[in-house]
């Protein structure tokens, strides 16, 4: 048994990630309790009240922080203060030379807040198992980290030396709304327009096995960071079949996927939908998710839903919840009006 539930998080364009999963675990027959990022700060009172309600519970076994981006890990304060958290995994970016990085003092006072707590705190890297093996976190290793670390620090410094610039309005401006189509168009091979940057891809991946079904969280993940994980999967020997679930990277951006990668870990396009993805998107997103991403997951099989608004919740025998109702898969988008 699993439940998977995305919660709505963001507003005014801005995304973010809040993800609970209740699951049966195989170790023991008892149910485990995960929550792998929390949204913005003001998401996490309303985060915490619906974990509450939906698992019927104040025990959290494992926190997950991905990454330090404030849509992931600005609510994680009130889960740990609110909630009794068994572990949290969260990279110390201080330890691995950030220190002067924007993010590390509110990576070191939720690491304060959790030890003052008395729950532990474990770095998510490559091959870092729980529940009976159930839970793997598939990349990033200490070394690419320490590498993205830097790349970040290379960055940050040359944003001290040039302007800034308001791109964001009239980046806006040239995206029209989506637009729906009748039938997928055929897919036209694409790359991942310039990639992410390094603190996306220092993102947590973790693969999550249960019943036979396995879940991918991706996180903010790019295509070198999903490549480097699926190296790892297929050299230790694990299952590299596509997953029943999957999370659309970065809330489906053009830059956080490739036909190529999609093929590797999806498997080709022509298939039927019999597999699930979600991705979690503001209500007033425009360019989010990418026409081009949504509809290359629909393509290898999977029926793509967004939040936009609205708590979504995939699950396998678990109970039904009162006044819930199906989730309606996007239709294919058009994908003239994203932008090349």
């Amino acid at each position: 048994m699993y439940e998977v539930d995305f919660f709505a998080v963001g507003n005014a364009g801005r995304h973010g990630d809040a993800n609970a999963i209740r699951f049966t675990r195989p170790d023991s027959g008892a149910y485990a309790h995960v929550v792998i990022d929390a949204g913005f700060e003001q998401n996490g009172e309303q985060f915490v009240e619906q974990i509450t309600q939906y698992y019927d519970t104040s025990a959290i076994d494992l926190a997950i922080i991905t990454h330090p981006d404030g849509d992931h890990i600005g609510g994680m304060g009130h889960v740990i203060r609110d909630l009794d958290v068994g572990e949290l995994w969260i990279h110390r970016l201080s330890n691995h030379g950030g220190g002067s990085l924007p993010a590390a003092e509110a990576v070191d006072d939720l690491i304060a807040v959790a030890e003052d707590k008395g729950t532990a705190v474990r770095e998510p890297f490559t091959g870092l198992r729980a529940f009976g093996d159930a839970l793997t976190i598939l990349g990033p290793d200490e070394t690419w980290y320490d590498e993205l670390v830097r790349e970040q620090l290379v960055e940050a410094e040359e944003r001290t030396r040039r302007p800034t610039r308001a791109g964001g309005v009239l980046e806006a401006a040239r995206l029209r709304a989506q637009q729906f189509l009748a039938r997928l168009p055929v897919e036209v091979s694409f790359d991942d327009a310039g990639g992410t940057n390094p603190r996306n891809d220092s993102s947590a991946i973790t693969l999550l096995d249960v019943d036979g079904r396995r879940l991918l969280f991706s996180s903010d993940a790019g295509v070198p960071a999903l490549d480097r994980a699926w190296d790892w999967l297929e050299e230790n020997g694990g299952d590299t079949s596509p997953p029943t679930f999957v999370q659309l990277p970065h809330h489906g951006s053009r830059h956080n996927a490739s036909s190529g990668l999609l093929d590797r870990l999806f498997g080709p396009t022509g298939q039927e939908q019999t597999r699930t993805a979600f991705v979690n998107v503001a209500p007033e997103a425009v360019k989010h998710p990418s026409p081009r991403v949504a509809n290359a997951f629909m393509r290898r099989g999977y029926k793509v839903h967004q939040t936009r608004g609205d708590n979504k919740c995939h699950s396998h025998d678990a109970p039904s919840r009162p006044n819930w109702g199906p989730s309606t898969p996007l239709d294919p988008l058009d994908e003239s009006l994203e932008d090349e």
